[in-house]
């Protein structure tokens, strides 16, 4: 097995396919998220893993882009992520995990890769019951947790589903959004892989998990208290893990 190819240098390729990119000159890299909610996930985790792997690099607040994450200008580090395939130039229709990842023989390669795109550009979300038998309870607090994932690449969506049913874990790819709806600043059709059957959001994070907070808190509060309100930060979610908020307060208008 390539020696290059390892869960740390996995996690990054993750990481890079769901919100990173090597610009046009091919002379930066950069791997970005949210100020507020991915700040400790860059700051504890993917820029140790960073520049554990590659080299030093310190997260930062990238103003013009309003978000926060890292990035590397040395050409031979960029030359060395091009060679395990991290993709250059504009990447979200053709995004997908390069086949020496994918034909790796080490599962805990897979699970690393699919964790780093989760973690970069995945979703944890809980809705309620749309169902007019359920009782009051379901149709008010958001207690269904589902795992998602949106590419404008369905090549990517294919081989996230692929991986995790090989790990167990039913999903479905679906068109979320069609070419001609603007989103953000594209005009491309888009697709996701959803995972909605409580037992295998349970298996993907007893299996791949998370190595970002806000997942880990989102996953964590609904595991100790059975809902998670909408439109919580992962500061309040923090409170409500330690008993000093009570999410109940926010259906409370």
């Amino acid at each position: 097995m390539n020696k290059k190819i390892n869960p740390d240098t996995a996690e990054i390729l993750g990481a890079f396919i769901g919100d990173g990119w090597i610009e046009k000159s091919k002379c930066s890299i950069y791997i970005t998220g949210d100020r507020i909610e991915d700040r400790e996930y860059y700051d504890q985790f993917l820029a140790p893993l960073f520049s554990k792997v590659f080299c030093e690099v310190q997260p930062k607040e990238f103003l013009y882009w309003k978000v926060y994450g890292i990035g590397c200008h040395k050409k031979q580090i960029i030359q060395k992520c091009k060679d395990l395939g991290f993709q250059s130039g504009r990447k979200s229709l053709i995004a997908k995990i390069p086949t020496l990842f994918i034909d790796s023989n080490n599962p805990e390669v897979k699970k690393a890769v699919l964790r780093g795109i989760f973690d970069a550009d995945g979703s944890i979300w809980f809705d309620k019951s749309r169902a007019k038998t359920s009782v009051a309870w379901k149709k008010k607090f958001h207690y269904i947790p589902i795992v998602e994932i949106t590419s404008c690449s369905e090549n990517l969506m294919e081989q996230i589903r692929t991986l995790i049913l090989g790990l167990g874990i039913e999903s479905k790819l679906r068109l979320k959004s069609k070419a001609g709806r603007r989103s953000n600043r594209n005009r491309h059709d888009s697709f996701s892989v959803k995972i909605q059957k409580i037992d295998h959001v349970k298996k993907w994070f007893q299996i791949i998990g998370s190595s970002n907070p806000r997942h880990q808190t989102r996953y964590a509060v609904w595991e100790m208290f059975g809902f998670l309100p909408p439109g919580t930060n992962i500061n309040q979610r923090k409170m409500m893990l330690k008993g000093n908020l009570d999410q109940k307060s926010f259906y409370e208008k």
